[in-house]
Order: C-alpha cells, then sequence, then structure tokens
C-alpha cells in the first residue's frame, strides 16, 4: 500500500499517535485505504466489499463518533466524484456526537457549513477562496494542494459552489490520472467537457471527448 495512501486515509479519521495502536485502528486504516482506492478506480464491487469491512471495524468501538467515521467516509469519497448528497446515515446520528470535526465533517460534505468555522480546518482555505469567486486564486489554491483526494475534495467544493473552469477540472484530471483513479479521471473530464461545450469551445471539446472515448473504449 502506497504510504500517501494510507496517510489520506486518515485525513480526518484515526489518530494513530505514538505507541499501542488497537488492532481495529489499523484494520480500519486499511479498509478506508482500500474502499477510497477502488471508488476513485470505479471497482464497486471492491468498494462495497471494503466499506462493509470498515464500518464494521469502527463498529468494534461501539462508539458513535467512530462509526460514524464510516459514512462520512463514504459521503466525503463521493463528493470527490461530484456526487453530493446529504450524507443521511451520518445525519441520523448526530444526536449522539461529541466530536466537533465529524459535525464539521458532516456540515462540510452535506452543504451546511455557512461560515468558515462550520468547515474542517483543512478546508477553509478553499471556503474563503470561493467566496466572492475569484477562479485564478480558486485555481492557485487547488494547484498547491500536494495530496491527491485532498485536491479533489477541493475541487468538487469549488465546482458545487460554481467557482471553476476548465483550469479547475483540468488540475482535478492530472491528479486523479497520476494515481491511475479512472472513474475520477472520467468524471472530470465530463466536468470538463461540459464547460467547453457551455462556452462553445468546439475545438477543445472535441479533444476531450477523443480522450473520454480512448479509456471508454479499453
Amino acid at each position: 500500500m502506497k504510504v500517501f495512501l494510507f496517510v489520506l486515509s486518515l485525513f480526518f479519521l484515526i489518530s494513530c499517535g505514538a505507541g499501542h495502536i488497537p488492532f481495529w485502528k489499523q484494520n480500519a486504516a486499511a479498509d478506508t485505504a482500500n474502499f477510497i482506492e477502488s471508488s476513485f478506480i470505479g471497482n464497486e464491487l471492491y468498494a462495497s466489499k471494503y466499506f462493509d469491512k470498515m464500518l464494521e471495524d469502527f463498529r468494534m468501538t461501539v462508539d458513535p463518533d467512530e462509526v460514524v467515521k464510516a459514512y462520512l467516509t463514504k459521503c466525503i469519497t463521493e463528493f470527490a466524484l461530484l456526487e453530493y448528497s446529504e450524507c443521511r446515515e451520518a445525519a441520523d446520528m448526530l444526536p449522539l456526537l461529541k466530536n466537533e470535526e465529524n459535525i464539521a465533517y458532516y456540515n462540510f460534505v452535506s452543504g451546511k457549513a455557512r461560515k468558515s468555522e462550520d468547515f474542517p480546518k483543512k478546508y477553509r482555505d478553499i471556503f474563503e477562496v470561493s467566496q466572492n469567486c475569484n477562479t485564478e486564486k480558486a485555481n492557485s489554491e487547488l494547484s498547491s494542494e500536494k495530496d491527491p483526494t485532498t485536491l479533489l475534495i477541493k475541487a468538487s467544493f469549488l465546482v458545487k459552489n460554481n467557482c471553476y473552469d476548465a483550469e479547475t477540472a483540468g488540475t482535478a484530471i492530472k491528479a486523479a490520472s497520476e494515481e491511475g483513479w479512472k472513474k475520477a479521471v472520467l468524471k472530470y473530464l465530463a466536468l470538463q467537457l461540459s464547460y467547453f461545450e457551455k462556452h462553445s469551445d468546439r475545438q477543445n471539446a472535441e479533444l476531450v471527448k477523443k480522450r473520454m472515448e480512448l479509456v471508454v473504449s479499453e
């Protein structure tokens, strides 16, 4: 397993400090990473399998603030793929939650966050940039992100808030392509195609279509 993928699987889920790491945390980290990877590749069968395993890992704790992380992971992964939802399974658990960061992630992925303090700390910068949108600044912020999963999440947030252009999609395409995340690449290629068509850029639209046909025809 790539080190970066293991790290990104811990983006808000598991705090593994020095010392003893419980077995369930080790399993949760691995299954979370595999779920995210399978989802971005487009292997739905394996994604479903790893989600079930991930959920069972967190349920071992009988702690709502741990169990909800499985549902939040699913929602944030779908969010990165431009698939937006209210994350209802996590919403049903809100009265039981005490961890403010979990609540912040729920507010973020469900679209209920309205001010910077409502967002998870790592996404506050992209929120600030999206206010009174300047796509040049937004794309600069996006391109400076080194973690590919976080980059896709930020790109999707910009799209959801209509603060994006072809370059935004291109940055996401490049990051996903380098990781071999076929489904993610196709999602953002489709977004870029729609942008070019909307702006009557036929030449670039045709190039995107050819790239998509190349991938789909494999």
